[in-house]
């Protein structure tokens, strides 16, 4: 987990969420990371690539996977498949599928 260095070396409470003991404290939130950067506190570089590295592709999976649900309901109610938007991906797939083959 990424460690924050507080300006202050003897700070010891909660700033943001994140308990400080001797200006040492610890975030795997990019956010709260960003914000303690912003703020003049120093992080710990390599874990914050890796943390903001693993929330941006968690974004991107979750965009592609709405992209991929939208096109299936699309297709979908083009076939004529009742209950498009009720669906998730799984039973469109197999949906489409079972009216391709006829």
């Amino acid at each position: 987990m990424p460690k924050v260095y507080a300006p202050n070396k003897q700070y010891i409470g909660l700033s943001a969420g994140v308990s400080f003991v001797n200006g040492i404290g610890e975030s795997d939130d990019p956010n709260v990371i960003e914000w303690f950067r912003d703020h003049g506190y120093e992080i710990e570089e390599k874990n914050v690539v890796k943390a903001t590295g693993e929330a941006k592709a968690t974004e991107a999976a979750k965009k592609e996977a709405e992209k991929q649900i939208k096109a299936l309901r699309k297709k979908a109610m083009e076939l004529g498949i009742e209950d498009a938007t009720e669906k998730d991906a799984e039973m469109l797939t197999a949906d489409i599928d079972a009216v391709e083959q006829k």
